[in-house]
């Protein structure tokens, strides 16, 4: 329901119809009320890899963004064509936004920058080197993202971060530490001791080796997270 008004909000809006002004504005409305609200420092919005309307809005609210990718074939395609779709975007915003003040509608600045880009769901050898495969392709992606994003679209993007390096964050597959972390609704480096039971075919915890492999991989994707955050503006 919300992608079909939000969709029609963003063809609409730049009419007089005042209502689809105000959908239109309705997400970035909603986060900042929340924002100031509970005096949050950030809100983090989860989005899916479309360019559907909801995503479209959200992306357009937020102040920058990450781009998780994971190092193959589609997300490189994807990469090549997500300039040309941002700068619509953020031109199309300019446009609409020009037409609100005769109605007394107040709009937001929908000029997000790149905070980093994130690659993530890959494999390493036991050595903790990347596996050459994916590593090939997190090569190919970094090009694509400095061509195509970067230097053929100029997409905004954060002053800390370097271009030659738009990488701040790899987080690996990290296997049943998923399911386990959801299950018990906790974040991935603070799941317990304890709770590695629910893993277990014979419902015991784990122990020893095992279970020190799980807080080396809680660990690491502790220290990628904080690599994130320090990310943010």
């Amino acid at each position: 329901m919300a992608e079909s008004y939000l969709a029609n909000a963003w063809n609409q809006a730049i009419t007089e119809n005042i209502h689809e002004k105000n959908t239109y504005t309705s997400i970035y409305n909603l986060l900042h009320s929340l924002g100031r609200l509970h005096s949050f420092d950030y809100i983090l919005c989860d989005v899916g890899p479309s360019t559907g309307a909801i995503t479209r809005m959200v992306v357009l609210a937020c102040d920058g963004y990450f781009l998780p990718l994971t190092p193959d074939r589609f997300c490189n395609q994807a990469v090549k064509v997500l300039g040309k779709i941002l700068n619509e975007w953020i031109k199309k915003h300019s446009d609409i936004s020009k037409t609100f003040k005769p109605f007394g509608v107040k709009s937001f600045p929908g000029e997000p920058v790149l905070l980093g880009a994130i690659i993530q769901d890959f494999k390493i050898y036991s050595a903790g080197k990347l596996k050459a495969s994916y590593e090939k392709w997190q090569i190919e992606l970094a090009k694509s993202i400095r061509i195509y994003l970067l230097s053929g679209h100029n997409i905004p993007i954060s002053e800390n971060l370097d271009p030659a390096k738009p990488f701040i964050a790899s987080i690996r597959d990290v296997g049943p530490l998923a399911p386990v972390a959801q299950m018990f609704g906790r974040a991935i480096f603070d799941v317990k001791k304890e709770q590695t039971s629910w893993a277990a075919r014979d419902g015991r915890n784990y122990y020893g080796v095992v279970w020190q492999n799980w807080e080396s991989r809680m660990e690491e994707y502790r220290i990628e997270i904080e690599k994130m955050a320090e990310a943010l503006p």
